[in-house]
């Protein structure tokens, strides 16, 4: 008795009656329906809104505003080392 093995299979907590409705499952009440899968970061609202920010941020950098420092360099003035006739990196067909 004192190390007999509990019985294997489904034991219902407790036994529903003749006449008497079981409760509806935790899937049935919520009522969900089908709902796409989200990732972890897009269930923290929190979390989803600092990759937001960091999105913005990189678009920001690399918009108009972003470039302009980089605009007063002046035109293309060639390669700085020359071009190496020796080596070739295209494909032969």
């Amino acid at each position: 008795q004192k190390y007999a093995r509990a019985p294997k299979g489904y034991q219902p907590v407790h036994a529903i009656e003749e006449g008497e409705r079981r409760e509806a499952g935790k899937t049935i009440t919520k009522n969900r329906g089908l709902v796409p899968h989200r990732s972890k970061e897009k269930k923290n609202p929190r979390v989803k809104h600092r990759i937001k920010y960091e999105k913005s941020k990189t678009k920001q950098r690399t918009s108009y505003y972003g470039r302009q420092e980089r605009l007063d360099r002046g035109a293309y003035g060639g390669e700085a080392t020359g071009i190496k006739a020796n080596i070739s990196r295209s494909r032969k067909l």
